[in-house]
């Protein structure tokens, strides 16, 4: 009996010895697929974004891992090549903990040794563990740097992202007080987190929030502050119907110009009924359409002449290439909602609520004929739109209030009181403006 209690206890005993060595494996497989993962996405995507492990050294207790991410966009942009990182592991007996080092970075370097005293104001660490999760912790701590006349002061803060090895669920948090340039502009204490969930190549259903207390910047001329700004997006996916609903809420407490102060702003857009496929294939359209635009600028670099010939050119040809694109969006059932859109001006308050829908499928081929014959908008289009602002706004532009189009009974906008209100609705064949009907031809 002693004998089978030793034999039990010495495997335990080893086991558990090797258990950091085991760990030192999982770690190494964990980010050779987490790579695989991310340029597998990336190419999906056409992004020209690439991970690629240079050196991996790995005992029984430690790792030591030189990797980098290639990306010519950082070249064009910043000169920069790529990025290298050098991290350092320690295999313990539950978890893997490292530490992530810029240290081979020249561009980085070079610029702490010159600008920071030799002080690295960044730390990052990154915990592997046994069931694939990775979180990893970015800490900022403050500094400050002159360029030129200008002193930058950069405030302390840290980032926290966890996911899984196969990265199809994202956890974000990020704390910053801020950055200034004091006397001239700062940005304080900004909050973001996000939960988002991979369901096909770009949609991923979550939420996203971001705040900020305060933005403020001081001219010679004109001055400008905003207070607290929030802002959340969220993204649902109906997998049943294949379609998405995406909401966006943002409010500002208050802007203050050298014009005055606007407070309680609010907005809420909601965009319903998206085809899930035609969304996944716009963006990809999107994202190709940008690429090709890049690298003709990038081409055209060559010849600064013409460089801005050559961006225009491609602005042009983003915009008319995206009108194919738009047309995977035109879907019955697709919704614009803008609810509860607010403001208070020192002449007085907006509001107001706008619906758009689409009530068949259609092609922007099929738009063409409005032009011509307005009426067919009311087998297409389902309006309904109540506004409400100071007359004061208008000043001596009295066009919104006029009858501007044939058919129309009343203008877009009535006077009432110190008010002008608006409100419009399509009903049973008919559009209806300011409670009068619109005499579209037939």
């Amino acid at each position: 009996m002693k004998k089978i209690i030793f034999t039990i206890g010495l495997i335990i005993i080893l086991a558990g010895a090797g258990l950091p060595f085991f760990n030192g494996l999982m770690m190494e497989r964990i980010i050779k697929q987490s790579f695989d993962e991310i340029n597998h996405r990336n190419a999906e995507k056409g992004s020209d974004i690439f991970v690629e492990i240079g050196q991996y050294d790995r005992t029984f207790f430690s790792s030591k891992i030189e990797w980098k991410i290639k990306l010519k966009a950082l070249e064009s942009l910043y000169g920069v090549e790529e990025i290298i990182f050098i991290e350092s592991a320690d295999h313990g007996f539950s978890t893997v903990k490292s530490k992530t080092s810029l240290e081979k970075n020249k561009w980085f370097m070079d610029f702490v040794d010159n600008k920071l005293e030799g002080k690295n104001p960044i730390a990052v660490i990154t915990e592997y563990k046994l069931s694939g999760d990775i979180k990893t912790t970015i800490v900022l701590d403050a500094f400050s740097y002159k360029d030129g006349n200008a002193v930058f002061e950069i405030k302390s803060g840290q980032m926290v992202v966890s996911s899984g090895k196969d990265l199809n669920n994202i956890f974000s948090e990020m704390r910053w007080a801020g950055c200034s340039i004091p006397g001239k502009f700062s940005v304080d204490n900004l909050l973001a987190n996000s939960k988002m969930e991979k369901n096909y190549t770009y949609i991923w259903e979550g939420t996203t929030s971001l705040s900020i207390e305060n933005i403020k910047a001081v001219g010679t001329k004109e001055s400008f502050e905003m207070a607290n700004l929030k802002s959340d997006y969220e993204l649902n996916f109906n997998k049943l119907e294949n379609v998405l609903s995406i909401g966006l809420e943002n409010s500002i407490k208050s802007i203050t110009t050298g014009q005055g102060k606007i407070q309680d702003i609010f907005s809420k857009i909601n965009i319903n009924n998206i085809d899930a496929q035609g969304y996944e294939e716009f963006m990809a359209s999107y994202l190709q359409i940008l690429n090709d635009a890049m690298a003709q600028i990038e081409t055209a670099k060559a010849h600064p002449d013409t460089m801005k010939k050559v961006f225009e050119k491609q602005l042009e040809s983003i915009g008319l290439q995206l009108l194919g694109a738009y047309e995977k969006f035109l879907k019955k059932g697709f919704e614009i909602q803008i609810t509860d859109a607010r403001a208070q001006l020192p002449q007085g308050n907006i509001k107001g609520d706008i619906i758009l829908s689409l009530k068949k499928d259609v092609t922007m081929a099929a738009l063409v004929p409005i032009v011509i014959q307005p009426s067919k908008a009311l087998d297409i289009f389902y309006l309904k739109s109540n506004i409400s602002m100071p007359y004061e706004l208008f000043g001596e532009n009295q066009l919104l209030l006029s009858q501007v189009y044939p058919g129309m009974q009343t203008g877009l906008f009535l006077k009432e009181g110190k008010n002008v209100i608006h409100n419009a609705e399509t009903l049973d064949g008919k559009l209806l403006l300011n409670n009068k009907e619109v005499l579209l031809n037939k």
